[in-house]
């Protein structure tokens, strides 16, 4: 009789051997058959030894990219789930019938034997980039999760959760005119993708990780914007007097989010707007 495990099921429990890998899979749509406008599927997957929530992710990446015809990453970030660190990647790629968009968060968790890791993998697919909608529909559902068998802290996730507002430099860049909100790590990355040009053109204002309004001064070459000089350099500095109403307050004219990298600890504008809210209450 070889060894079981007792496995849980939505219905039943029963002894399962334990040399069969679980390969289960849940999905969750709107259609009894045909393409869905809005799925989720909720699948696990093996971690090697030692491998990190970041390195997962790559090797997911990668994969991904070998697999899918114009696979393009959207943006990748980290954020929580339960309490425990997660890392979310965004990307779209080329079907028969057009283009798919996917948002997909990766959560490490204990694996059903003793001592070993696996990656909890739950993603939301749209047949149309996402809407205000199927994004706040996914989000409410990741954020409703309770993991059984959560990572204990210092596991190895390789991701930061949601620092308190001080500890982080995070820095956001709102543009009204492309109803944008663009989140960065620090002020260098902020200073060195958004050119004097882009401020011109696109009205970017600047805030902390706090929500408070940035002074931006922008230095420009040869005395004036030109497509054959210099786009224009930006710095941004904190001032003793707000230079402008909080994030907090002009969020709502935001319809999009990009996150920079996967150290940006925010990736929907719910959590961001979380995020503020909490800075307010303090």
């Amino acid at each position: 009789m070889p060894d079981t495990q007792l496995y849980h099921a939505n219905h039943a429990t029963f002894a399962l051997p334990a040399q069969l890998k679980d390969k289960t899979m849940h999905m969750f749509t709107l259609r009894d058959d045909g393409p869905s406008e809005f799925n989720v599927v909720v699948s696990h997957a093996d971690v090697t030894p030692g491998e990190r929530l970041e390195e997962f992710g790559d090797r997911l990446t990668k994969e991904l990219t070998r697999a899918l015809p114009r696979f393009q990453l959207k943006a990748q970030s980290g954020r929580q789930v339960d309490g425990t660190p997660a890392l979310e990647l965004a990307y779209s790629w080329r079907n028969e019938a057009g283009f798919m968009h996917q948002r997909q968060i990766i959560v490490l968790v204990e694996g059903a034997k003793p001592g070993t890791v696996e990656a909890m993998l739950i993603a939301a697919t749209c047949l149309s980039p996402f809407s205000d909608e199927w994004n706040a529909a996914f989000d409410g559902i990741v954020d409703s999760i309770k993991l059984r068998r959560p990572l204990a802290q210092g596991g190895g996730s390789g991701v930061a959760g949601v620092m308190p507002a001080p500890a982080l430099p995070t820095v956001f860049a709102l543009s009204e005119a492309r109803k944008m909100l663009h989140v960065f790590a620090d002020k260098d990355e902020a200073t060195g993708t958004l050119t004097a040009r882009d401020v011109d053109q696109d009205g970017w204002e600047f805030y902390d990780a706090s929500g408070t309004r940035l002074r931006a001064d922008v230095t420009r070459a040869g005395g004036g914007l030109s497509l054959l000089r210099p786009a224009g350099a930006v710095t941004l500095e904190r001032t003793a007097e707000p230079q402008g109403p909080a994030l907090g307050e002009r969020l709502h004219l935001a319809q999009y989010i990009q996150a920079s990298s996967s150290s940006v600890p925010f990736y929907s504008l719910t959590e961001v707007r979380a995020h503020l809210d909490h800075v307010a209450e303090r």
